[in-house]
């Protein structure tokens, strides 16, 4: 710009940019996108140089925007947290080994009642944040169920199904599928040992939603179906959460007004859980909002956008603000929607509200939305929320 003889606000201009954010990446308070600095290079005649000082993680993410994203497949993700796993302690081992019956009761109740805690965590701040006690309750439960007997050994059982499924859907939010499927195992194994059906009907949902994340439909459908047998169609909101997953098997196959059938339905048995603890049981997340946001998913995968963008809407407008998480699914959506109706203003800022939300939660899932809407708007690099959108996504990219 000094060699130029051309000022911050003149250049900003020029090239259609915000002056107040050119003058956060000049001064490295933003990363540049490479759409940006190839408008920089041309406007300031620099022959490649602003180009090449593109940081290369950023750059080699950019050039990917020319092309078509292939579907998103959760089993080849590097998960970009550094995920906690249960752990085998010798020490904890020894002590659950001399638990008297007494002691072993007020560990399952003060164990139990921090499920419904780590629930909330996960609602309100993400997988990043209940992971590690998630895990570190699960040593203790692993150690637990090596020596336990009855009476006492189905109500330990009966727990470690509830954590070791809370770990898979965790580990599914935060990009490790393979994980989330050792530990869907996991808890169906206890729950059936256990005699547990209810748990058994939620780890088929569970693995329904696992099938949901390669686009396989058909198990979608069958899994959800196999649920709704063991769980034994009774009206609440686990029948709530397994009929909505139905609606995605067949919107993936394209049938469209069973689709929405199944979710009107689910609507009528969704609940109000307005404290994200799961205090009302499995699918308590299921309220009338989560619904919507649920239909509005199902709108995109039968390629209607537009609806889809009414859904989103309604969803971002009555979810309680503890589930902050689905907020920001719902954002994600919303950005896919916009984008597909040619509103790329809208629709940057869908995905920035969306990718914040990723950033603090770990959420995986919400990230791999978001950067599916980046091809498509990267040709809108000139309008501010565009490229305030690609430079921060740029900027989770490179960390």
């Amino acid at each position: 710009m000094e060699e130029r003889g051309v000022s911050l606000r003149k250049l900003a201009t020029a090239i259609h940019y915000d002056v107040g954010y050119l003058s956060k990446v000049a001064n490295d308070l933003k990363r540049p996108s490479l759409p940006l600095a190839h408008k920089l290079d041309g406007e300031l005649q620099a022959a490649g140089e602003l180009v090449e000082l593109v940081p290369e993680r950023v750059n080699a993410r950019s050039r990917t925007r020319a092309a078509t994203v292939p579907p998103h497949d959760d089993t080849k993700v590097v998960n970009p947290l550094a995920l906690p796993v249960p752990l085998e302690d010798p020490l904890v081992d020894r002590r659950m080994q001399r638990l008297s019956p007494s002691h072993t009761e007020e560990l399952l109740s003060h164990v139990g009642e921090q499920w419904h805690t780590l629930v909330r965590t996960d609602n309100l701040l993400g997988p990043r944040h209940a992971l590690g006690g998630v895990c570190t309750q699960l040593t203790i439960l692993t150690a637990l169920l090596r020596h336990v007997r009855p009476p006492l050994r189905d109500g330990s059982l009966r727990l470690a199904a509830k954590y070791a499924e809370s770990a898979a859907w965790l580990y599914e939010d935060a990009g490790d599928l393979t994980a989330s499927r050792l530990w869907t195992g996991h808890a169906m194994e206890w729950a059936l040992e256990a005699g547990d059906r209810p748990m058994v009907a939620w780890t088929l949902f569970r693995r329904s939603q696992q099938a949901q994340s390669v686009g396989n439909g058909a198990q979608v459908v069958s899994l959800a179906e196999a649920a709704c047998r063991e769980q034994g169609n009774v009206a609440g909101p686990m029948l709530a959460a397994i009929l909505q997953q139905q609606a995605h098997g067949l919107a993936l196959e394209g049938v469209e007004l069973t689709s929405h059938d199944l979710l009107d339905r689910a609507r009528e048995c969704a609940t109000t859980d307005d404290a994200g603890d799961a205090r009302a049981g499995h699918g308590s997340f299921c309220t009338p909002a989560y619904i919507e946001m649920q239909r509005g998913r199902v709108w995109l995968t039968l390629g209607r956008p537009g609806r889809a963008v009414q859904a989103f809407e309604s969803a971002i407008t009555d979810l309680s603000p503890t589930y902050q998480r689905d907020r920001g699914l719902a954002h994600a959506g919303l950005s896919v929607a916009l984008a597909a109706e040619r509103q790329p203003e809208a629709a940057a800022n869908a995905a920035i509200q969306a990718l914040t939300v990723a950033q603090d939660s770990g959420s995986t899932r919400i990230l791999s939305m978001v950067t599916s809407v980046a091809p498509q708007l990267a040709r809108h690099a000139h309008l501010d929320p565009v490229a305030e959108f690609l430079a921060e996504l740029d900027a989770t990219s490179a960390v």
